[in-house]
């Protein structure tokens, strides 16, 4: 059974101690006054989600002022828990706040002033690391164990396993939160954000860009800017997960848009992504029928390329063309540097170049490269390498 649905069949603060003590594997600890207390780290545990996560700090700080006081020993970290939510702060950023003695705090913990929950506010505010249990159990879970391990709060890395999780998170908590912006965007966006290490972009060419504004986050996008509505989803989401990813892992990431982009979209678009497998099959078939020169003798038009996995096995990318419905997916593989040798741009090619009587016009929007109209005029050996969507919309599958 999971942490949060047993949390939400506690009828009691005893019944959300146990719940969380049995979640992360608690073995030497007390409870008291404190309502969980080992020597790595000290709880504050509530039955209901009602009270913040600042005021349940203030009250764990108000034990921790008295321990202080007495000269005794302090856990390296605190921790607030309830039935909806929890909280990871390292003791270190509050014992230099907490000696000046500058709070009043009230006659009892649970008794705080106004006064001490707005000072306490003000100053962990950069400090702690929340969780929503409902969504981040596992990442709350394994970033305590970790805590307790290493004597540090560890943030999650985002990996090409975690990807479709991490970017649900981000739009529940950041991408919602951004005024404007269509949900068709949130990808474009959520790469900008994750691509970024505070200070610069780990990418060069990527369709939207993060930005700070006033020492907030602000996105661009298509010549717009795009602001945070609310900047607490923001600060909360960075402070469970790293960025940016792991070096070997970002242009993998960058490939995957198409398996973030809203499914109805991902439908009408035909946007699915060509495993590797599939692309190594299709190239043995090719040089079965074609022979072992193919890539050298035949000039390649992929119509429908996405992000390009289907021609970064060829060899010869000089010889390669390629189109894509969305001009986004020319900008990803500018970014990661995908087949740079060969021709990429934007073309729809259902529907640009034909017509009112049904035949093919290039000059109607001078889009398809001029090297490649003469060569098709010309008669040359072009074989058209592409993943089209042949399914029907409701039940589309990759097909090569």
């Amino acid at each position: 059974m999971s942490l949060y649905t047993q949390l939400q069949q506690a009828k009691s603060e005893e019944d959300v101690k146990d719940a969380y003590i049995k979640a992360l594997g608690l073995k030497a600890y007390t409870k008291g006054l404190i309502d969980i207390q080992s020597k790595e780290i000290w709880f504050e545990a509530k039955d209901t989600g009602k009270t913040s996560t600042y005021a349940m700090f203030t009250q764990l700080l108000h034990y921790v002022q008295v321990a202080l006081d007495k000269g005794e020993e302090i856990p390296p970290f605190l921790a607030v828990i309830d039935t909806e939510k929890a909280a990871l702060m390292k003791t270190a950023d509050v014992l230099v706040f907490l000696k000046k003695k500058t709070i009043k705090w009230g006659k009892s913990a649970s008794q705080y002033t106004q006064e001490a929950l707005d000072e306490v506010s003000t100053h962990i505010g950069t400090h702690f690391v929340s969780f929503r249990i409902a969504t981040h159990e596992d990442e709350f879970i394994s970033t305590v164990k970790a805590a307790i391990k290493s004597g540090d709060i560890i943030r999650t890395q985002i990996t090409p396993d975690n990807l479709k999780q991490v970017f649900d998170k981000w739009v529940a908590m950041v991408g919602r939160e951004i005024n404007g912006i269509n949900e068709e965007d949130y990808a474009l966006l959520f790469f900008a954000d994750i691509m970024h290490d505070g200070k610069v972009s780990t990418h060069d060419n990527l369709p939207a860009e993060l930005l700070h504004k006033n020492d907030a986050p602000v996105f661009t996008l298509g010549g717009k800017v795009y602001e945070l509505g609310n900047k607490e989803g923001y600060r909360q989401f960075w402070a469970i997960y790293h960025k940016p990813p792991k070096a070997e892992y970002r242009n993998y990431l960058l490939e995957r848009r198409d398996s973030l982009i809203p499914l109805d979209e991902r439908s009408f678009k035909g946007a699915y992504y060509t495993p590797l497998h599939v692309v190594d099959k299709a190239y043995d078939k090719l040089t079965e029928t074609l022979g072992k020169n193919w890539q050298k003798d035949y000039i390649v038009w992929d119509m429908c390329c996405g992000v390009g996995n289907l021609e970064v096995k060829h060899s010869n990318p000089r010889n390669i063309y390629m189109s894509t419905l969305d001009e986004a997916d020319v900008d990803v593989m500018k970014a990661t540097k995908t087949c740079v040798a060969a021709t990429r741009f934007q073309y729809d090619y259902l529907n640009d170049d034909i017509t009112d009587d049904g035949k093919i016009d290039y000059s109607l929007t001078n889009k398809v490269p001029e090297t490649l109209r003469k060569a098709i005029a010309e008669g040359k050996k072009i074989l058209v390498l592409i993943n089209p969507p042949y399914a029907e919309a409701m039940n589309r599958e990759n097909t090569a």
